[in-house]
């Protein structure tokens, strides 16, 4: 069992109308992305963090819901890509930032 709830597979062409009613019920795309970004600080998996990029394209491209959350969806899709990127790497090759 993978840990993500049934709405997230890992299928990177998401859209409205294949993930499970979303198509008609907006808001399960919203409840499905937040569950998947209190997974990931414990997991840091590029599967998860895809999932995530997927939902936020989908909420981000979903007229019904409000044009605040759309358009914070939106702008949060190149971070999800880059933590993709990042996850994917050996812990020694993440660069450190320091402060």
């Amino acid at each position: 069992m993978s840990g993500l709830p049934p709405c997230c597979g890992l299928d990177s062409s998401a859209s409205r109308e294949s993930a499970p009613h979303y198509g008609t019920r907006p808001e399960l795309a919203l409840a499905a992305v937040l569950q998947l970004l209190s997974r990931f600080p414990a997991r840091q998996s590029p599967a998860l963090a895809r999932a995530i990029v997927d939902h936020l394209l989908v909420i981000g491209a979903d007229q019904r819901i409000a044009a605040e959350v759309r358009e914070c969806a939106s702008r949060l899709v190149g971070d999800w890509r880059a933590y993709a990127l990042l996850s994917e790497q050996p812990v020694g090759e993440i660069p450190r930032v320091s402060h």
